[in-house]
């Protein structure tokens, strides 16, 4: 918590999400981005003078020696995320970092070492949460409305959304891996936060990138764009994680797939379930709830206007809320720690071939 009734952000990366996300999401949550930050100069400068930002850095370590910045987002390439999040930490800032946390347990534990270290706040920039539907859904889980979940599908598909072939997308060095850490991250954590963080017992995964090594699946996300560049991650990520209450959930990313594209969080409960689905029912009410009633079965569009605010704006004035002592953490870096482990052994899993103990 700060005592600081101004405060003011700064924003590492001035790709997609910083321009998109990031940097409106703090002037739309009343904060001041006083400066932005790119390797690429000349990309930060247009990015400031456009969004009407002060200064323009190109070079992280410049913006975070910034004695007028209190709050900073990381919107930098994976492997990045980690060693830029525990620098800005050092330097003495609350740090909002963009999905996945890390690219391993061991760097996710090292940044909440740091956090708790410095005493500055954590929190990763899992914006689905923030939806109505995502809440209405953990609201009702809690409150037993479903009994026991015993499978819950989450999946994103992706008919052509590969970010270029050659950028740090598709260069596992630089990513970690591809379709998994990009949206199965999101998945997860989506599925994960509606069962309320349980306890998971066994994961199974299987990896491929049969499309994407044909350069076939080009989608329109990313700044750096190509179709002639390097290529050796995963365009579809599939896993099966056993729960240590006997529930599983079921995990299908893709980038590219030839079919229909689909982003579909399904629940099943001994008592009823939940069923989100934008592209089946439409983005004005893409939820239903189902229960038995008089021997039958009922069909419910629950109320979800009781949950204001959506993405990455709601994201970054939720974490401003903590900052400022307003609110909890809604995004605990404890639980992105869980989800981090869990990508981890996806990975080993698939490589291995064999289930992997949590």
């Amino acid at each position: 918590m700060t005592n600081k009734q101004t405060l003011r952000a700064g924003v590492l990366g001035c790709g997609e999400i910083g321009k998109r996300g990031h940097i409106p999401g703090f002037q739309a949550a009343g904060i001041e981005v006083v400066a932005v930050c790119d390797t690429n100069l000349a990309r930060a400068q247009s990015v400031a003078k456009e969004m009407h930002v002060a200064r323009a850095y190109g070079d992280y370590k410049e913006l975070l020696a910034d004695p007028d910045i209190d709050v900073v987002s990381v919107g930098l390439p994976n492997f990045l995320h980690a060693p830029v999040t525990i620098a800005a930490l050092e330097a003495g800032k609350h740090v909002l970092c963009e999905k996945p946390f890390a690219t391993s347990t061991a760097l996710a534990e090292e940044m909440i070492a740091a956090a708790k270290r410095t005493g500055k706040m954590l929190s990763i920039n899992q914006h689905l949460r923030f939806e109505g539907t995502a809440r209405a859904i953990h609201d009702a889980v809690a409150e037993g409305r479903f009994g026991r979940v015993y499978l819950t599908d989450a999946r994103m598909i992706r008919s052509a959304g590969i970010p270029g072939y050659g950028s740090w997308f598709t260069n596992k060095d630089m990513a970690g891996a591809g379709s998994l850490y990009d949206i199965g991250v999101h998945m997860l954590d989506l599925a994960m936060f509606m069962l309320g963080f349980p306890k998971v017992a066994a994961v199974r995964g299987m990896l491929s990138s049969a499309l994407g090594e044909q350069k076939i699946g080009l989608g329109g996300w990313g700044i750096d764009r190509g179709t002639a560049g390097r290529f050796d991650v995963d365009d579809t990520a599939i896993a099966h994680i056993s729960l240590a209450d006997g529930g599983a959930i079921r995990l299908i990313v893709t980038w590219a797939a030839f079919g229909a594209s689909e982003e579909r969080v399904t629940l099943f409960g001994t008592r009823g379930g939940a069923d989100r689905s934008p592209d089946k029912y439409g983005r004005d009410t893409p939820l239903r709830f189902y229960q038995e009633h008089n021997g039958a079965m009922e069909t419910v569009i629950p109320d979800t206007s009781r949950y204001p605010g959506a993405g990455t704006s709601a994201s970054i004035a939720s974490f401003i809320a903590a900052i400022r002592g307003e609110s909890a953490l809604v995004v605990r870096p404890e639980e992105a720690l869980q989800t981090t482990r869990i990508l981890e052994l996806i990975q080993q899993s698939a490589v291995s071939g064999h289930e992997m103990a949590a």
